[in-house]
């Protein structure tokens, strides 16, 4: 049985090279679909890539942290360039913000005291553009939240500034405990169909030339893992079961092995990789291995399997040929039934929040006037997902909210709900009998999840995901 380890939620359009203007993910791309790619295999290795400035990062986070728990705004604004994007998130909620508007919510905060402070710090990215992520605790009055933030940053003549500001995950209350996962994200890059078979691999399992850099929802680069250990190394060979979104299922096998990194970069480290020396290049433009090379030591790492597939399937996941799955087959609801559905969505506490928000500025009627409802049925069992996006973020109004439900006829039973998610399938994989989503939250850096109804929320069980550096406004 594939088991990736559980991986925090996190993201996926491509990188604006000028300006900054929001684009959440309508464009109907599901989980898996190829999208269009081009690749420049690296025929040498290029030579290393230069040092990160840690302790310059360290003193931009400690600088970042006296400035909250200290009550100087000034000194907390001049850690932001001009250029930058902030994305807010406490609970299930997001918001998305330019630089006025980021600071005028933040200036709100500082009102009152906050205890803010910053652990299990790690340090990625490049010397042009450093990411720093951290566990944040943050204290203030009644509040309080734990959660990952990264914060990416930008190496400027006179200091790193920050550019980008996420919180990826915000924990108000105890954490939804996830185990191993029965089934397998999988992406399609220059043509060829990967099945994800670990998280957060080892750099020093991969040789030879990185190939790339590839485009797609992120952009990628690979390295053959040759090195792989000997319990990884096994899956070659190995048949799976694929299925794509209508639930036909194909035979598949996994062939060779690779590291897969990959990234939607900043648009100022796209200009200094053009050369360009305001944005922090020194006038070289970069050769497509040097791009390969800085894409593919962006982040953490996957290993993935190359996968030969038999039959007409475009996959949107895989499993063990044993595994069973239980289908949802996608139908359009009765009228009557998706008029209950959008009744029951609009009672939803974090509906309700977020049409505050949206008459806060100046908006009148309902919040979503059209949310989409979609209805899946097996057997007996009908699950309803009612989903709505309004609005662009970006210091103007974002509203996004999907959730599930169980529907007997008589009433509609909430599963879940959380931010905006595309579906590409609704599956049982664990014989549970809930029902699962393959998809992706709208958070710019998911290619694919598994996304179970816990809690009353909606939970990656598993992730394939990658750092969106750039300014999604």
């Amino acid at each position: 049985m594939i088991t990736p380890r559980t991986l925090a939620a996190t993201v996926a359009l491509a990188a604006l090279a000028t300006g900054c203007k929001d684009k959440p993910r309508t464009d109907g791309a599901t989980a898996g679909s190829p999208p269009p790619t081009t690749a420049v295999d690296a025929a040498a290795a290029p030579p290393p890539p230069a040092p990160i400035d840690e302790a310059g990062v360290r003193a931009l986070v400690d600088a970042w942290l006296a400035a909250q728990n200290g009550g100087d705004f000034a000194a907390y604004a001049a850690q932001y360039e001009e250029r930058m994007e902030g994305v807010k998130r406490v609970g299930p909620r997001t918001w998305r913000f330019d630089h006025a508007g980021w600071l005028a919510d933040r200036k709100r905060m500082f009102t009152s005291p906050m205890t803010v402070t910053a652990t299990e710090l790690a340090i990625t990215g490049t010397a042009t553009t450093p990411i720093v992520e951290f566990t944040q605790s943050f204290r203030q009055a009644r509040f309080a939240d734990t959660g990952r933030k990264r914060l990416v940053l930008s190496k400027k003549p006179y200091s790193l500034r920050i550019v980008r500001e996420e919180m990826l995950v915000s924990v108000t209350s105890a954490p939804a405990i996830v185990g191993d996962d029965p089934i397998s994200p999988i992406i399609s890059i220059d043509g060829t169909t990967y099945v994800a078979l670990a998280p957060d691999a080892d750099v020093a399992w991969a040789t030879g030339p990185i190939r790339g850099p590839y485009t797609g929802l992120h952009r990628y680069a690979l390295r053959a893992a040759t090195a792989a250990p000997a319990a990884l190394a096994a899956w070659r060979g190995k048949p799976l079961a694929v299925y794509d979104a209508a639930g036909q299922r194909c035979d598949a096998t996994v062939g060779d092995l690779q590291l897969l990194g990959g990234v939607t970069p900043h648009f100022g480290e796209v200009q200094a990789w053009d050369g360009d020396r305001d944005a922090g290049g020194d006038g070289h433009v970069w050769s497509p291995a040097e791009r390969a090379r800085a894409i593919y030591d962006a982040g953490d790492h996957y290993l993935v399997g190359a996968l030969a597939v038999q039959g007409g399937c475009t996959p949107v996941f895989a499993a063990t040929p044993d595994r069973a799955i239980r289908w949802f087959a996608a139908s359009p609801p009765a009228p009557a039934r998706a008029a209950a559905a959008i009744a029951a969505f609009r009672q939803l506490p974090a509906y309700r929040t977020i049409g505050d928000g949206f008459r806060d500025g100046g908006g009148t009627g309902e919040w979503s006037p059209a949310p989409k409802v979609t209805s899946y049925r097996e057997g007996a069992t009908t699950i309803v997902v009612v989903s709505a996006m309004e609005g662009t973020g970006c210091a103007e109004f974002l509203g996004q909210l999907t959730a599930v439900f169980a529907d007997d006829g008589r009433r509609m039973t909430l599963l879940g709900a959380g931010d905006f998610h595309t579906v590409a399938a609704v599956i049982d994989s664990d014989g549970d009998g809930g029902p699962e989503l393959v998809g992706a939250p709208s958070d710019l850096t998911t290619v694919s999840a598994h996304i179970v109804a816990r809690g009353g929320a909606l939970v990656p069980a598993t992730t394939l995901a990658f750092p969106f550096n750039d300014c999604g406004c």
